[in-house]
């Protein structure tokens, strides 16, 4: 599990205390689990990790005699909690000409390479070499070698080379978690970026999906760049496939209305 995974789950785990913090294990019933859920229902996907956190935890908690059963079995997940959403090329493109440059750097490489945010902020100078990088994936421990992106190129030759990381803070320090989100929440706070409001930085690994399908590569192509399952990405796939067809049927319509 990736330390970011952690956090958001240590997170998850206090809020569970607050709310059960007296009440026995096995005393919790699937009414339970559905009151704190719709607690989420204006934001369903912290609301459907939370309930994945939880699952986890009483399934745990079955070999072990403290339950014979798991109460979140049939509790549905919330709708719209599909995740977060996918940056559009306009809303990078604005980024990328508002934004400090360490935090656009950042953008940057976890578009270009498809990784997650401890991903990319643990990525060594080390790691690449003869144009691809080799990484480890903190969350799966899969290990990947990504061809660089031209544009990826282009940019990390203006990176300076302030420590082993390629990613460094004003401090010329690498980044640690917390210090990362804070300096990138600030910096989609700033007036310039009002109209980037509700994305987040793991909207770019979803971006770099989107890209990759809507250029032609298959869901193994993308897949071998994410690491990302074949079904995550073949879901990714449905929804540009979609879009491709309602442009064509338009088109078709527009040119066959009288």
């Amino acid at each position: 599990m990736s330390a970011s995974t952690k956090s958001d789950w240590s997170r998850y785990l206090e809020r569970i205390s607050e709310v059960w913090g007296n009440l026995r294990v096995a005393s919790l019933e699937s009414r339970h689990v559905l009151g704190l859920r719709d607690k989420y229902a204006a934001t369903p996907a912290s609301g459907n990790n939370m309930l994945r956190c939880l699952s986890s935890m009483l399934s745990w908690s079955i070999p072990r005699g403290w339950r014979s059963n798991n109460p979140c079995a049939h509790v549905r997940k919330l709708k719209g909690g599909e995740g977060y959403a996918a940056w559009t090329w306009e809303q990078i493109t604005l980024f990328r000409e508002h934004a400090k440059p360490e935090l656009w750097w950042s953008a940057a490489l976890a578009l270009y390479s498809g990784q997650r945010q401890g991903d990319c902020l643990a990525m060594r100078w080390g790691d690449i070499e003869n144009g691809m990088i080799a990484v480890c994936q903190q969350k799966t421990g899969k290990k990947l070698r990504i061809p660089m992106h031209r544009d990826l190129q282009a940019v990390l030759a203006d990176v300076p080379r302030h420590c082993l990381t390629v990613l460094s803070n004003t401090r010329m320090k690498p980044w640690t978690q917390d210090g990362f989100k804070t300096s990138w929440g600030k910096e989609l706070a700033r007036p310039e970026m009002a109209s980037l409001k509700g994305l987040v930085f793991h909207g770019l690994r979803k971006s770099s999906v989107v890209f990759l399908l809507q250029a032609g590569c298959s869901a193994a192509e993308a897949s071998a760049i994410t690491g990302q399952s074949l079904r995550m990405v073949e879901h990714y796939g449905r929804m540009v496939s979609q879009e491709r067809l309602a442009v064509a049927a338009i088109l078709k319509w527009e040119s066959g209305t009288p």
